[in-house]
């Protein structure tokens, strides 16, 4: 029972010390805490990163793995990677809204704004027109449906 007692308690005193360290040396270790959360997450970004592109090398098809490493690559600041892999995941995937939003966000970033608003009417077009399965519906003015005529002969649009 006495085992068991010291067992609990010597973790409880060391967590009420570092508590009370924290306490006492003010900005320093707020400092050292946000500095620690940012390089945990700078290593979890760059593992992403890696995870991406082994999806990459698996399938260099897949426009969902350059799309998503196209928008870490965005969220990591590296605008002009960003670009490359949103692009190949458009070349690869026409009807990806995801890769033609990341890339108008990644041209707007970068200053391209002609760019950017081409690539946001192309996510609008892709939006409007596609069913939710995403196959691309019927834009107006493109109407390549046949006329048929019914039993008194007047045309009529199927």
């Amino acid at each position: 029972m006495k085992n068991r007692f010291r067992t609990a308690l010597i973790p409880l005193l060391a967590l009420m010390l570092t508590v009370s360290a924290c306490d006492n040396a003010g900005d320093n270790s707020k400092n050292e805490l946000l500095k620690t959360g940012s390089k945990i997450g700078n290593g979890a970004l760059q593992g992403s990163l890696a995870e991406f592109t082994k999806a990459i090398k698996l399938d260099p098809k897949s426009a969902k793995a350059y799309a998503g490493r196209g928008a870490l690559k965005y969220a990591m600041g590296d605008s002009k990677g960003a670009l490359a892999d949103l692009t190949k995941a458009i070349e690869l995937d026409p009807k990806s809204v995801t890769a033609y939003s990341g890339r108008a966000s990644a041209k707007f970033a970068s200053g391209d704004i002609p760019g950017a608003t081409a690539d946001f009417i192309s996510v609008a077009r892709l939006m409007v027109f596609s069913t939710p399965s995403g196959e691309s519906g019927k834009e107006p003015g493109n109407d390549s449906g046949k006329e048929s005529r019914n039993e008194s002969g007047k045309e009529s649009g199927n």
